[in-house]
């Protein structure tokens, strides 16, 4: 199979590049298809797909078997790139650049947040934030980011973010949302 390394393991991160090189499209399409129904049949109601880390599944092909797969199972598929946007004009994708909060410093992060929602422009945007407790576990499992979960959990629980998205009318949706859009 083209998505696994010498060893029979899915590829690391790091290995990205060499994936992309080498995943054969019909092993791309059996590894979704399973994934999909593998949480299906957990009972679980998926609303969205989505690549994760990799923009917009990385390649061309990738991205339109993945928007098939959507409209096969009645799903959203989570588009942040520019190119993605433009292909699937008329259906509900953000309108703006993704704000990752990795990539924030922690210093000054409550106002950081604070001033971005001031600032939000219209249209659909998406933050992915990393909410986490900063306790014993997640600190031994994640030694370099807790504390950015940590940050993020408590933003996201204060009385300054819920009054803030009160007096700017911002509006907090899931994927359910766009699903609907997609189906539609």
């Amino acid at each position: 199979m083209s998505l696994v390394d010498e060893d029979g393991e899915l590829h690391t991160p790091e290995r990205r590049a060499e994936l992309m090189a080498r995943a054969r499209i019909e092993d791309v399409e059996v590894e979704f298809r399973a994934q999909v129904e593998t949480v299906v049949a957990a009972g679980l109601e998926p609303t969205h797909l989505d690549w994760h880390c990799l923009l917009d599944g990385g390649r061309d092909d990738i991205f339109e078997l993945t928007v098939a797969l959507a409209g096969e199972y009645g799903l959203a598929v989570r588009v942040w790139g520019e190119a993605g946007r433009q292909r699937v004009r008329g259906l509900p994708v953000v309108d703006h650049d993704f704000l990752d909060s990795f990539s924030l410093p922690l210093d000054g992060k409550a106002e950081r947040y604070a001033r971005l929602l001031r600032e939000l422009p219209a249209g659909l945007s998406e933050w992915a934030v990393h909410p986490g407790l900063g306790d014993a576990q997640s600190r031994a499992v994640e030694p370099d980011g807790w504390r950015v979960r940590q940050s993020d959990h408590e933003f996201l629980v204060s009385a300054e973010a819920r009054e803030l998205l009160r007096e700017e009318g911002i509006f907090v949706v899931d994927y359910q949302v766009l699903q609907a859009g997609w189906r539609s």
